[in-house]
């Protein structure tokens, strides 16, 4: 507005001055028209005003008067052309602070070129009142433009520089740039983020999704769009009505709206179709996320696959009541019991019996139904028991009396020490069983004692007669020295005679040998014995008692070292190997094979022959009994077999024999390991 103005002024100030410098008027000029006066005005001011033209006045050589009019014409063609630059410059340059300072500078370079031009066509016209004219608006507006520049030069000190500006313009760029570079890591990071919530969300077993707040779902994982062959476009909004059951739809809607309007978190289990129509049953759950204000901006939510959970809860339900039916049906007294031995369960049968309801049994230690004189070891025992617990206990009844019974429990969870630990427990009424079994123990006794006096009776006949069979023998072999029989049968007779001799001393010898085992095995303790050692003495024992051969085959890498009486097996080795050596097949090469081998631990010594072999399925009821022989073209008393058995028996191990007439025998003795 200020700028507008001095415009103004300088305008009106040329007016007023070339009005002030016309001529008085004329009473007929001021009836003239308009145009007439500014014509006549003009007129005036280009009147030579009675001065002569500047080249007539003084003394000017050609020389400076052209070099002044030159000067002058320059000055007034630059001045000329500065405005029209300044003009462009503004018009391009919108934004330029001060641009009514140009206008103004414009104004004033202007009106200083119009006084150049005048002083030039003054050597030719002498317009000395337009020039005087121009010079004093060249005057007022130069002090305008003075005035003008007072007043913005405070304002334009407080520009900055082009060095400040770059400096600002490198800083500002620097913190752009920065600032890029942390929108970018930021941007980065939030990438990362969404990979990972991604990979994470196609990760989880459970099909995820997101809903806004009015309950519209917007996203949905992979697993959702792999169970149920939907995408996106079936599924956003509502449209995850389509696989729910039309049995529950309605249900489950109502309940979302409803957790939707109060803002609560959701759970909810139903059915969804799976892309082959199958429906299997979801637990379905959606919390709620917050803003700052505390309103919802979504929900996020999972649906958990708990159809095989379900099953297995109803077999669960199912097995629970089937095993309460079993428990009710057993015989057995059932119970449950912790750690402490106090009754957390006790079935119908067991209340019955004790008397007790099921409330006076809980917390009772099952100790405190058992005899006085039983409780103290049963609690004992109980204690030092590692997952198994059995004893024999007198159980009192519920009118006082006691009767057997066996107490069995295991424990049902898998730490002992754990404080929720279960034992399962049941009490067999042996009662009858117990007594029957101290009646057998009674005869056993006896039975032992009547062994032991029949042994020690063998022992002492088999002594006495051993002496008189030795001198019986000694007599015949004399007379046979000294005298001579002339019968012809008479040889024949006396072999008979020697021969039912040699049996006698042999079957003395043998029931010796039975009554001695006994007493090795009561006197003589177990120890490890190296089998191939042994095996090998027997042998050569064995090769050396007749004239054939056999060809021996050994193997006693599955169990090295067993542990026995060792002069028992020397005896059970000595028997086995002698029968397959007596009673090898005359017409093929004998062959023994002895080896150990390992039957779930327990070490097996095995001896097998090509020998004469035996018809189990005839004899094979009477092949461990004394004296019985299968094979009478060969000597012997029938006890070695018997004996064999006995002393296996003894040391907690058993026989087992294959044999098939023509192919040979295979006997297995399994013992301890060693």
């Amino acid at each position: 507005m200020k700028y507008r103005f001095w415009l103004l002024a300088c305008t009106a100030l040329l007016a007023t001055a070339g009005w002030a410098a016309a001529p008085p008027a004329s009473a007929a000029s001021a009836t003239q028209p308009l145009a007439s006066q500014v014509v006549e005005f003009f007129s005036y001011l280009f009147s030579p005003m009675g001065f002569p033209a500047r080249w007539h006045c003084g003394h000017w050589t050609n020389f400076h008067g052209w070099l002044y009019i030159a000067s002058d014409l320059l000055i007034w063609g630059a001045y000329f052309v500065i405005p029209f630059l300044l003009i462009n410059f503004i018009r391009q340059r919108r934004d330029m602070p001060f641009d009514r300072m140009f206008w103004l500078f414009g104004l004033f370079i202007f009106a200083c070129g119009a006084t150049h031009l005048l002083d030039a066509l003054i050597f030719w016209v002498p317009v000395y009142r337009l020039s005087g004219l121009v010079r004093l608006v060249t005057a007022v507006a130069s002090w305008g433009t003075v005035l003008a520049l007072i007043q913005v030069l405070p304002r334009a000190l407080q520009l900055r520089s082009t060095s400040q500006l770059e400096s600002e313009v490198q800083q500002r760029t620097a913190e752009l740039a920065a600032a890029n570079q942390q929108l970018q890591e930021v941007a980065e990071q939030l990438m990362r983020r969404n990979a990972e919530f991604t990979t994470l969300a196609n990760v989880i077993p459970q099909l995820a999704w997101m809903a806004e707040p009015n309950g519209h779902i917007f996203w949905y994982n992979e697993r959702w769009y792999d169970y149920t062959g939907t995408n996106l476009e079936q599924m956003q909004g509502w449209g995850w009505s389509t696989v729910h059951h039309k049995d529950h739809i309605e249900s489950v809607t109502e309940r979302w709206s409803h957790h939707l309007k109060a803002g609560e978190p959701w759970e909810d289990m139903f059915p969804l179709r799976h892309r082959d129509g199958e429906f299997r049953w979801f637990l379905s759950r959606a919390q709620p996320v917050r803003g700052d204000d505390g309103r919802i901006t979504r929900w996020f939510g999972t649906n958990t696959d708990v159809t095989d959970m379900q099953q297995m809860q109803e077999q669960i339900q199912q097995s629970e009541s089937r095993y309460r039916v079993l428990m009710e049906s057993i015989p057995q007294l059932v119970w449950t019991a912790n750690n402490a031995g106090e009754l957390t369960y006790c079935d119908g049968r067991t209340v019955d019996y004790t008397g007790l309801n099921a409330r006076d049994c809980s917390g009772r230690s099952w100790h405190s139904l058992l005899h006085p004189d039983d409780g103290p070891t049963a609690h004992a025992q109980w204690q030092q028991a590692e997952g198994h617990f059995e004893g024999e206990y007198r159980l009192r009844s519920a009118n006082g009396d006691y009767r057997w019974f066996l107490v069995q429990a295991r424990l049902l969870d898998s730490q002992l020490g754990s404080p929720t630990a279960q034992w399962f427990g049941t009490c067999t009424d042996i009662n009858e069983q117990h007594a029957l079994r101290e009646t057998l123990q009674v005869q056993n006794n006896e039975l032992a004692r009547s062994n032991r006096d029949l042994d020690t009776f063998v022992y002492a006949a088999s002594h006495d007669l051993k002496q008189p069979a030795q001198n019986l023998a000694g007599l015949f072999d004399e007379l046979q020295r000294t005298a001579t029989f002339h019968d012809p049968e008479a040889s024949l007779m006396l072999g008979m005679v020697n021969g039912s001799m040699e049996q006698l001393l042999g079957t003395i010898q043998s029931l010796t040998e039975v009554v001695q085992v006994q007493r090795h095995a009561e006197e003589l303790p177990p120890e490890p014995v190296q089998v191939q050692p042994l095996v090998e003495e027997t042998i050569r024992l064995v090769q050396d008692s007749g004239p054939t051969q056999a060809t021996w085959e050994l193997d006693f890498s599955a169990v090295s070292a067993v542990v026995f009486v060792r002069v028992n097996l020397r005896s059970v080795l000595y028997n086995l190997l002698s029968n397959a050596f007596k009673y090898a097949d005359p017409s093929r090469p004998a062959h023994i094979a002895v080896r150990t081998e390992l039957h779930d631990g327990v070490p097996v010594l095995v001896v097998q022959d090509n020998g004469l072999g035996m018809n189990l399925e005839r004899h094979g009821d009477e092949l461990f009994q004394l004296f019985r022989r299968f094979h009478d073209h060969v000597p012997g008393s029938g006890v070695g077999l018997y004996l064999v058995q006995r002393l296996v028996e003894q040391a907690g191990g058993r026989l087992e024999v294959e044999s098939e007439v023509g192919r040979g025998s295979t006997f297995r003795v399994f013992l301890h390991a060693g």
